[in-house]
């Protein structure tokens, strides 16, 4: 495939080398001439240099023989109007990155996908929704939703406490539980494991797991029983990123927010209902003092700054906060602080922003695939077409490949645990994980 990236920053060199190790053509434009030569020298990409939004570079491009467009430029109007542009050159695919929340909205009139973009994604909401999760499920390495909502996936390190540690699957106390969630991978040293009823749990496991919210809940409180739910979240930065979380947070606990600017704080309080806006200095430490912060207290830092975020993390652990969490935008701090243990988690709007848009590169009837951020495998939505033939079986007579997993289906609205008994039928979706050298033939399976 033909893979036009327009912007040669982080995201859109992210995207390019993903593109590359997958054997895709890729083109990169940029304004920036130094930012290709970075590309080009590490890449093997083509690049045009010159705005994005200009038809002329568009044309230079030869945009008209891409199959997808990628617009990642840090200019939300660049990004749109180049996916205009090709989708008016006849583009199949125009995928746009937006940062201001006035262009995701549920107003039909000025609907970007109605107007040709196929996917529109904002790199706050992204971060946003991810952080809440962290927050619902602290214990969780890694969460996210999938089936808008309806089922979540969330990985736990296991350690010597922790009751999996020696155990399998098969000898878990809580049986009903067990049949409610389901065990998909065990990340151990580097090695990718496709559990069974027989895999016995070692200290520092990576185990994920598939189920509904609130089986998983369950399930985090029996495998951490020391972790408890937090009585309240203190954001540090009222931005965009900051705004959109507290919206998440305030119904589901107490939540303060700490912002500087007077204009923005005001911004903030009418936009919130219940949210307590402090307008302080988050990196004063009276201003902690004055949240209350101390045990059962989760931290978040979002001012915008990478070395302010970490100092405000910081800080907050010296003051008793029990969880802290920051937004990081220099993909290169990431590995530093996760290595030094400075902050409990980490998110980074590019690596968001770069699984999002991989998400979206499958075919229509494997309608998405999540990357995980530590575990290497993907998760694939599979819609079972009437034609299948798959269709009518159970789960216990798919011959699945040997490094894939079918991990929960969905009919309807109704989340069917996957059991072997369980009979799937046309239109119903298969999440299935996947090993990266079985994905091929996940999909040839169910193509067919």
């Amino acid at each position: 495939m033909r893979v036009l990236i327009i912007g040669a920053g982080n995201a859109g060199q992210q995207l390019a080398m993903r593109l590359c190790e997958e054997k895709h053509s890729v083109v990169m434009v940029d304004a920036n001439p130094q930012a290709l030569a970075e590309a080009e020298a590490r890449l093997d990409i083509l690049t045009v240099c010159g705005p994005g939004s200009s038809p002329r570079v568009l044309d230079e491009a030869q945009v008209e023989k891409c199959q997808l467009v990628i617009a990642v430029t840090d200019s939300d109007e660049v990004n749109i109007l180049a996916c205009l542009y090709a989708h008016a050159a006849g583009v199949e695919r125009k995928v746009a990155r937006v940062s201001s929340p006035e262009y995701i909205h549920n107003d039909d009139t000025y609907d970007l996908t109605a107007m040709g973009i196929d996917l529109v994604i904002n790199q706050k909401q992204e971060c946003a929704r991810e952080m809440f999760h962290m927050l619902q499920m602290p214990e969780a390495v890694e969460a996210f939703e999938i089936f808008k909502g309806k089922v979540m996936v969330a990985g736990v390190l296991v350690n010597a406490e922790s009751p999996m540690f020696g155990t399998t699957p098969l000898q878990f106390g809580s049986h009903e539980l067990i049949q409610k969630i389901r065990i998909i991978a065990v990340h151990r040293d580097e090695e990718l494991i496709i559990p069974h009823g027989d895999t016995r749990f070692e200290e520092g496991d990576l185990v994920y797991m598939v189920g509904q919210q609130a089986d998983l809940k369950e399930f985090f409180t029996w495998v951490c029983p020391a972790r408890k739910s937090f009585q309240k979240v203190i954001i540090a930065g009222g931005g965009d990123l900051g705004l959109m979380l507290a919206k998440f947070i305030e119904n589901e606990m107490e939540c303060v927010l700490l912002e500087l600017d007077e204009d923005r704080a005001r911004h903030c309080s009418a936009e919130l209902n219940k949210t307590l806006i402090l307008k302080v200095d988050a990196l004063a430490e009276s201003a902690l003092d004055e949240t209350g912060i101390g045990k059962h207290c989760a931290f978040v830092a979002l001012t915008g700054d990478d070395e302010n975020n970490i100092m405000n993390c910081l800080m907050a652990q010296k003051k008793g906060a029990e969880f802290t969490l920051t937004h990081i935008a220099r993909t290169d701090y990431v590995p530093v602080i996760e290595s030094l243990s400075l902050v409990d988690r980490v998110v980074s709007p590019y690596i968001s922003t770069t699984h999002a848009i991989l998400h979206y590169l499958r075919s229509q009837k494997v309608q998405a695939a999540s990357l995980l951020h530590n575990l290497p495998g993907e998760l694939l939505d599979v819609v079972i077409s009437k034609d299948s033939k798959l269709a009518f079986k159970k789960i216990c007579e798919i011959k699945m490949p040997r490094d894939a997993i079918i991990a929960t289906a969905l009919r309807g609205q109704e989340v069917l645990p996957a059991t072997g008994d369980l009979q799937i039928v046309p239109k119903d979706r298969l999440l299935i994980f996947s090993h990266p050298a079985a994905v091929k033939k996940i999909q040839s399976m169910f193509l067919k």
